[in-house]
């Protein structure tokens, strides 16, 4: 009894969560209204593709493919039976989610059974490929708008739904690592070997992996659709895939609240930079040169210091009072040179910001902000204080 009333209290507050958003963001002008959209959209994919690539140990990078089967499916349904079938909005972006769904799932199952007995970069090649080859059709189809794109009518923009859908994706994998049912897909990605030995049918897990991966994206395709009325091929390129894989290794392959954490993380900052204007060029150079100090400075106390967590923690410290010590010093000096006199806007610096973050992370934490992990009190605990009685007696 006591199980239900928490999972009810679970549902519930994810709810009011999503709908705490939609209140929130309703005062916001249309641009913020968006970034919560997209906020929440990239979580999904992220949460999705960590299914994938973190929980299952494959290596697709080909989602943006299943976000535009999703997208492309509900586009043409509005414009076909929209007007036929005249539902309430909300029922009708509901019903497009489903339908997205099994179409993202249709064709991930297409992909799935011939590939997914491929490994590594094989693996790899097949789902960029196909990502490539959908978007290519789609561009080439007078009956999807062809190179220009396809209008979607109506315009639906809630941002609960968006929310919505990233709380019961991380509702569905976080419940399927914390049953039975999961360990085939841990099992896959520690040993296919063993796992088959063990009876795990290697080639059934990842192929369910794959098929529930691209649901929940083709249910975002879906949301992003209505949202902006409006979709075409440039939206779905392999950056958008290399992007959201790039938030699965961020946040730790395996950690769903890792993965959530990064695709804000990264949604967020290149958004961010957006609101910067005249930044120096001086500035920017000292920048990247106190940050390569300070990585190859936390670098050698990693790999080198073997005291307390206190004194490694006073050693971090130092290192970034002198990374700023630094930063002032050279942007004095680099002021001098002509060419690093000039500004430049921060929306010219998104990618950059986005590329460094990246590279810094993987030198100093190369199996991502929280590897296997999932954040919890508990695990904070065991990091900067004492352990719980379960920590200490497992």
């Amino acid at each position: 009894m006591k199980f239900w009333g928490v999972r009810l209290a679970s549902i519930l507050g994810a709810v009011a969560f999503c709908f705490l958003l939609e209140g929130v963001a309703q005062g916001q002008s249309s641009f913020v209204q968006r970034l919560f959209v997209l906020a929440g959209l990239y979580v999904t994919l992220a949460v999705s593709l960590n299914l994938i690539n973190g929980i299952t140990g494959q290596f697709s990078i080909g989602h943006a493919a299943f976000y535009q089967v999703g997208a492309y499916t509900a586009g043409f349904c509005a414009s076909r039976f929209f007007a036929q079938l005249n539902l309430p909005p909300a029922a009708w972006l509901l019903l497009m989610m489903i339908t997205s769904a099994i179409t993202a799932g249709l064709a991930g199952l297409l992909v799935g059974l011939p590939s997914l007995r491929l490994k590594g970069d094989y693996l790899a090649i097949v789902t960029l490929g196909f990502g490539e080859i959908i978007r290519i059709f789609a561009q080439n189809q007078e009956a999807l708008g062809g190179a220009y794109g396809l209008t979607v009518a109506p315009k639906i923009q809630y941002v609960w739904a968006a929310w919505l859908l990233a709380i019961l994706c991380i509702a569905v994998c976080r419940n399927l690592l914390r049953t039975a049912h999961g360990l085939p897909f841990l099992a896959v990605r520690e040993d296919e070997i063993a796992s088959s030995a063990m009876g795990v049918n290697v080639t059934q897990t990842k192929v369910v992996a794959f098929v529930l991966g691209s649901m929940f994206a083709g249910a975002a395709g879906a949301i992003l659709a209505h949202f902006e009325s409006f979709v075409s091929p440039p939206m779905f390129t392999m950056d958008v895939s290399f992007t959201i894989v790039t938030m699965v290794v961020l946040g730790g392959t395996g950690s769903i609240t890792g993965s959530v954490l990064a695709a804000i993380l990264l949604f967020y900052l290149p958004e961010k930079m957006r609101d910067f204007t005249n930044i120096p060029l001086s500035g920017v150079a000292a920048a990247f040169v106190a940050i390569s100090a300070a990585v190859f400075a936390i670098r050698w106390v990693m790999q080198n210091f073997h005291g307390s967590a206190k004194d490694r923690a006073i050693r971090y410290l130092g290192i970034v009072v002198g990374a700023l010590v630094i930063w002032f010093i050279s942007k004095a000096l680099l002021g001098n040179v002509p060419s690093l006199k000039e500004n430049i806007d921060g929306s010219k610096l998104r990618m950059v910001v986005f590329s460094v973050t990246l590279v810094v992370l993987m030198l100093l934490r190369p199996q991502g902000m929280l590897g296997h992990h999932e954040f919890s009190w508990d695990w904070v605990r065991s990091k900067f204080g004492k352990p719980t009685i379960k920590e200490a007696t497992a």
